[in-house]
């Protein structure tokens, strides 16, 4: 298992090298820059200005530069946009707050939609089965950006119960509605897979000669059939955790909770090279740790994996 790890890591570092190349020259590659606006600046303060930032050097110095920096000081630079800030200021101001209401959401979703799934499959074509499906439709057609101002206007506004917006050191109440507007889509999807996952395993063989056996449905449910399950919910919930961090745009905006998806968007219309890269580069990380993560997961489930990774 470790070997494994080890091997999965080194891999990583030529992933992370492309795509800080291509990253770096698309960005390039795009009309205007980090400093160019509808008024320019005269060419003197211009010069000044790209000496400052080392934009005067040529593409393959900026380049070395900025890959010897991340990894000997693992510095992203300054932002361009934010002057007084560098990029990892920004992400150590806003990564926390999004990663936050990002974990409660998945937990949210995973403690409501396994249960569901579960229940579904073991009463299927019943009543609560058709409710499961039912409630799976309807949160399908209710996206983040339209549950959100739907969960403002009835917990805030009628009923005032929760805020509206902002952060307030991550208190619970301010975590609530940011984390089920981002999570209720993908709870549906974990109920879903849950159910045709269990009812897969509950017809294969061995679960038959645990009836067969005598065992309780309880204890085969538990013992037996729920580990083989949760397998393909693992394999889904590493991209959406990913997603919910990277595409939490709208929950950033909307709840003004100061999260790091409105510092994306801010950084793509400046051009402000540095906390794009630097962005990417941190959802990249993100996304091999939880691949890493989601493997480990499947051999501690699954006897067969392990056995394959030693």
């Amino acid at each position: 298992m470790l070997k494994y790890s080890l091997r999965r890591s080194l891999a990583v570092v030529p992933t992370l090298l492309s795509l800080i190349i291509i990253c770096f020259f698309l960005m390039r590659l795009a009309p205007g820059g980090p400093f160019t606006s509808e008024r320019p600046l005269p060419p003197a303060i211009m010069a000044n200005v790209l000496e400052r930032y080392g934009l005067d050097q040529p593409l393959h110095i900026q380049l070395w530069t900025y890959i010897k920096n991340i990894v000997f000081h693992f510095d992203f630079g300054p932002s361009f946009s934010q002057r007084d800030y560098t990029v990892n200021d920004l992400i150590a101001a806003g990564f926390p707050v999004t990663l936050t209401y990002g974990f409660w959401s998945a937990v949210f979703v995973l403690a409501l939609g396994i249960p569901l799934g579960v229940v579904a499959a073991l009463r299927q074509n019943s009543f609560w089965d058709y409710i499961m499906t039912g409630f799976a439709i309807f949160s399908q057609i209710f996206p983040n950006f339209v549950l959100a101002p739907l969960l403002v206007l009835l917990f805030t506004l009628a009923l005032g119960w929760l805020p509206g917006g902002g952060w307030n050191g991550g208190h619970w109440s301010y975590i609530i509605m940011p984390a089920v507007a981002l999570g209720t889509s993908y709870l549906a999807n974990v109920a879903r897979i849950t159910r045709s996952s269990l009812l897969e395993i509950l017809g294969a063989p061995y679960i038959r000669t645990a009836r067969a056996k005598g065992l309780p449905e309880r204890t085969i449910l538990i013992r037996h059939a729920l580990k083989p399950t949760l397998l393909p919910v693992i394999s889904y919930m590493s991209p959406v955790f990913v997603y919910m961090i990277t595409g939490s745009v709208f929950v950033d905006v909307f709840f003004s909770t100061g999260g790091i998806g409105q510092k994306f968007i801010d950084a793509a219309y400046t051009r402000d090279y540095s906390v794009i890269l630097g962005l990417a580069i941190l959802y990249s990380v993100l996304t091999f740790v939880l691949n890493l993560l989601v493997d480990l997961a499947y051999a501690a489930i699954d006897p067969k994996v392990r056995s394959g990774l030693k």
